[in-house]
């Protein structure tokens, strides 16, 4: 017997209090949901697969795959898991899926790519900044509220058009946790050249998502030096990674700058995305091993 079910519903290690909240998060609509959320497939009461969907920055209509564990032989278990976890989701209002998985991960991109037909549409590289003075240039000021609208069409004019739909962001999704920086011109307050968004999940990994206007490409690195001393200050132990996304206008020169100063380049990931429901051949490329695949950044 095949059973898909919400991870709360089954027997499992996760306390009464984090139950008790994942239960509540599972009866919300997806406006109103304030967590992630895990699905298993079972097969006489024996699990074969789990997956875990977040909110990409608070998003209502798209999320991120931030956790997938497949055991053995769980080829057709696992399509029924993803294909039922999209279509519950697609019922309550969603739009697009997506997940980053590291380019050397050849197994796992061919699951994606050819078992569950999500396509390629992007890269995401990740660095690490171990150690840099704190000798910067500009100073970035907090994002003020009524420049959430501002921050928004500037975010969004800096993706390629052929991705703007997939990834763009709604004011709405600027009231987030994260700490947000604005990088302004000096002669005009009102002219917005940087936007840098610092999340983290632990209060030890903290990571950097960021646009800056093409014009301003040189002053990645003090902003990256701002952000590494603010951290400094509140924090005796931390680590500092820096995200860039290839399907913004400017990233093949925001990735040299990041090279030219040795920034520790950690992994390159492919963003492979589904934004509509279809069906799924059967290809059987899964393999008699056990795949476990967990994004540890933010979404």
């Amino acid at each position: 017997m095949i059973e898909v079910k919400n991870i709360i519903f089954i027997k499992s290690h996760i306390s009464l209090i984090k139950c008790v909240i994942c239960f509540i998060n599972h009866l919300l609509p997806l406006r109103l949901k304030f967590t992630n959320e895990s699905f298993v497939i079972l097969t006489d009461k024996k699990v074969q697969a789990t997956l875990t969907l977040d909110k990409d920055t608070k998003s209502h209509t798209r999320f991120k795959i931030t956790k997938l564990i497949l055991e053995e032989n769980s080829s057709f278990a696992f399509k029924q898991l993803v294909n039922y976890v999209i279509s519950r989701y697609r019922a309550m209002g969603a739009a697009q899926f997506y997940a980053v998985v590291d380019e050397k991960d050849a197994q796992l991109l061919n699951i994606f790519k050819n078992e569950l037909n999500f396509r390629l549409c992007g890269c995401e590289y990740l660095y690490r900044i171990d150690s840099i003075d704190s000798n910067y240039g500009i100073i970035l000021k907090p994002l003020k509220r009524e420049l959430r609208g501002n921050i928004c069409n500037f975010y969004n004019e800096n993706i390629n058009s052929f991705n703007r739909i997939l990834f763009s962001r709604q004011e709405y999704q600027l009231k987030n946790k994260s700490t947000k920086y604005v990088f302004y011109n000096d002669n005009d307050i009102n002219k917005i050249l940087g936007y840098f968004e610092v999340s983290t999940k632990n209060h030890l990994d903290f990571y950097v998502n960021f646009v800056i206007d093409f014009a301003y490409n040189i002053y990645l690195m003090d902003a990256v030096k701002f952000i590494y001393s603010k951290l400094k200050q509140k924090y005796k132990n931390f680590h500092l990674y820096i995200k860039v996304k290839d399907y913004f206008l400017n990233s093949k020169e925001l990735l040299a700058i990041l090279n030219e100063n040795n920034a520790q380049l950690i992994s390159k990931g492919q963003i492979l995305a589904k934004d509509y429901y279809k069906e799924i051949k059967d290809l059987s490329l899964f393999k008699n091993t056990k795949i476990i695949f967990n994004d540890p950044t933010t979404a």
